[in-house]
């Protein structure tokens, strides 16, 4: 009487086409969690145009006046672009998921922790009402993101890495 099972070398090739599908998925699952990343981080800064179109609403054109890094500003400096927009957008859209910092001297774990944010404010825009460009005439405003990451955080082949929010309120990976 024979009993059914599987022999040995039959388990082996099972096992061997297992690992080799699995060696071949494991890259691609890894770059389709990075394209996740970077769209997350694209529709916070999507969140934060809506925020800062609330803001500019609010404060009669004024885009916000921040500072850029707020962990190096002096105690009663400028706000820290968290502070003024938290009114309008909520607290968790101010962190890039892939917010983690290359200087081995910054001395926060991400720039969320140490600033506030991961997205840092461009500080041609403080003291500027929207559609001016103020004492930048020759400047190409437009071309100029308002928020960005603080690093690239999103590394890519051909492109910065960084994800930016302009001033037409459209969001960009540049």
């Amino acid at each position: 009487m024979r009993r059914a099972g599987f022999t040995l070398v039959e388990l082996l090739v099972v096992i061997s086409v297992i690992a080799l599908l699995s060696a071949i998925l494991l890259p691609v699952t890894a770059s389709v969690r990075g394209y996740a990343r970077r769209v997350h981080c694209l529709s916070n800064l999507g969140q934060l145009s809506k925020a800062i179109n609330l803001y500019v609403d609010d404060n009669e054109n004024w885009y916000p006046c921040a500072t850029v890094m707020p962990s190096t500003e002096p105690q009663g400096g400028l706000p820290r672009i968290r502070d003024l927009l938290v009114p309008y957008a909520d607290p968790s859209v101010f962190e890039c998921p892939d917010d983690r910092p290359t200087d081995p001297e910054y001395p926060f774990p991400s720039y969320f922790a140490g600033e506030g944010s991961s997205y840092q404010w461009v500080e041609l825009f403080n003291h500027l009402k929207v559609g001016d460009d103020g004492p930048f005439p020759r400047m190409k405003l437009d071309e100029v993101p308002m928020l960005h990451d603080y690093e690239p955080f999103h590394h890519r082949s051909g492109k910065a890495g960084i994800n930016g929010l302009f001033r037409d309120w459209h969001v960009e990976s540049l």
